[in-house]
């Protein structure tokens, strides 16, 4: 068994200048051919380029299997124990996580493995190293239907079954409070060589008609340009981004997929709704549709119609998982 050294790596301030939408990293995919040829300085897959990919985000892991591109959890991907600085005389300690040396491993590989850190940018799981640092953490923070308290930016659950993971609070007039506490993730993936982000629990507007999230109604206006936000966060370290689900919002779909590199899509084919992630084909954007081998309500997915529905919207990078997200991979032939 290969164990990390314990040596801590500092992580201190990054303070990235923020750009407008596309420039300079990034000319919007809908201008003249000449921008359109522009080569940004991170991964940006089109489609079929990584149709080998796997996501693992729980245990029991695998990445033995050759792939083009892995999604791994952050906080499982550091290498060795590190601290997190945020210039207040108060860091973080964030452990080796338990796929310590992957990125070294995957990265060494010919040719090398593309390796995307799933970061949630919408909401944090109150386990995290970083998690006391968000303004109104505590060890059980109010829930439904009790309101978030006032100086809070943490919000109600994700799922009515798990309280861990809470909803940020991206509404615009909130955002001041934690953005730099939040954005201290990407600067921990760039030093640790993760080649991009998969920005996770952004979609917080559909949560509104069902579970809620503790903020009231958020205006489409203020979700898309939180998204914005962290898509040009990403480039500014220039790191690949990913946007997860948010694709079936009609009124922010075509915009933001000129800011994110590709999309992954969930439960596309289970809700027959792939065509709507049509913006991103057309600007050449890869679709990696995740579909899984229960459907919500518990009962099998079949994989024959997962995989029709798939062809049926031009979708070419699909598989079929677990909801736990561990090593079980199925693909269409």
């Amino acid at each position: 068994m290969r164990f990390a050294p314990t040596w801590l790596v500092v992580l201190g301030l990054v303070a990235p200048t923020m750009a407008c939408k596309g420039q300079p990293f990034r000319p919007d995919a809908k201008q003249d051919a000449l921008q359109d040829a522009y080569d940004p300085p991170w991964w940006n897959p089109t489609p079929g380029e990584a149709r080998n990919f796997d996501i693992q985000l729980t245990a029991p892991f695998d990445v033995t299997p050759a792939r083009a591109m892995y999604i791994l959890e952050l906080w499982d991907v550091v290498p060795t124990a590190t601290m997190i600085d945020y210039g207040d005389g108060d860091p973080v300690a964030v452990p080796a996580g338990v796929l310590a040396g992957t990125i070294a491993e995957l990265h060494a590989r010919t040719p090398s493995t593309i390796v995307i850190c799933r970061v949630n940018t919408g909401a944090i799981r109150l386990t995290d190293p970083d998690a006391r640092k968000f303004p109104g953490f505590e060890a059980s923070p109010p829930n439904r239907p009790t309101a978030p308290t006032a100086d809070s930016v943490i919000g109600w659950s994700t799922t009515e079954a798990e309280a861990n993971e809470r909803f940020l609070d991206i509404r615009a007039g909130s955002r001041a409070r934690f953005t730099a506490i939040l954005f201290k993730r990407f600067d921990l993936a760039k030093t640790i060589g993760c080649d991009g982000i998969a920005a996770d629990k952004n979609d917080a507007i559909a949560y509104e008609t069902t579970i809620n999230h503790g903020f009231g109604a958020i205006p489409i206006r203020e979700h898309t340009s939180w998204n914005e936000e962290v898509a040009a966060q990403a480039h500014t370290r220039e790191l690949s981004v990913g946007m997860r689900n948010g694709y079936t919002i009609t009124a922010q779909s075509d915009e933001l997929s000129d800011d994110f590199d590709w999309l992954w899509a969930d439960r596309c084919a289970e809700y027959a709704d792939c065509d709507q992630a049509r913006p991103f084909l057309d600007d050449s954007r890869a679709v990696f549709a995740v579909d899984y081998d229960l459907d919500d309500a518990g009962e099998p997915n079949t994989k024959t119609t997962t995989c029709n529905r798939w062809r049926d919207a031009n979708i070419i990078d699909g598989i079929i998982k677990t909801a736990a997200l561990d090593k079980t991979r199925d693909a269409c032939n």
